[in-house]
């Protein structure tokens, strides 16, 4: 399993690197052009519930933006619990990591990512559950895809400080069948879809 972990982690920084060389291509191929900008985010919210989030983005000049999320990290309160676990009031579920690439479409025809965009996401990521009858613990990971729109705002003059929010619909892609845990038995969901609060609230800094 932690092989597999490893190896997750290790392609997804191989994707990662390759947008980022065929970034910096594009831009020698036409220097006219402007060039692209790289930016980081974190999700405060994240932390407060004692967990980390980490976020790298390379916006290429035109439309496109690539990113690597690397996050999670704490126990799910309740009301997400349910969302992804069946609504199942029996066990404690702790995320352990996530790792994911991203893809984002910009519809600004600014050289960076401004305004309102659609996203795409594949990763990896890893739980713990719980059952709290007899504090019996079982992990497992998954893959998943999701989708969504979001919106980032720069409220300064200097395009340097933003903040911004995704709604995403989530696909579990494996491990979705019954599991057990104790007496218990659960599944995580196989399409988490958005609430009313965002998938996420960030806060970024371009550099």
């Amino acid at each position: 399993m932690k092989s597999i972990r490893i190896k997750t982690i290790l392609i997804t920084l191989v994707v990662f690197a390759g947008f980022e060389i065929y970034s910096v291509k594009a831009q020698d191929a036409d220097p006219h052009i402007d060039k692209g900008s790289f930016g980081i985010s974190t999700n405060p919210a994240y932390f407060a519930l004692g967990g980390y989030s980490v976020r790298g983005i390379y916006h290429l000049p035109k439309r496109w933006s690539f990113g690597l999320n690397i996050e999670a990290g704490f126990e799910l309160p309740d009301d997400f619990r349910d969302l992804f676990f069946n609504d199942n009031q029996a066990i404690n579920v702790d995320w352990d990591y996530l790792v994911a690439a991203e893809a984002r479409y910009r519809f600004s025809k600014e050289s960076y990512d401004a305004g309102f965009y659609v996203n795409g996401s594949v990763g990896f990521e890893g739980w713990t559950v719980n059952e709290i009858a007899s504090d019996a613990d079982t992990s497992f990971d998954n893959w998943f895809s999701s989708f969504g729109v979001g919106y980032t705002w720069y409220p300064f003059k200097k395009k340097n400080f933003n903040v911004g929010l995704n709604y995403n619909i989530i696909f579990i892609l494996n491990n979705t069948d019954d599991q057990q845990v104790g007496d218990t038995t659960f599944n995580i969901e196989s399409v988490i879809p958005p609430t009313l609060i965002p998938s996420n609230i960030l806060i970024g800094w371009r550099f």
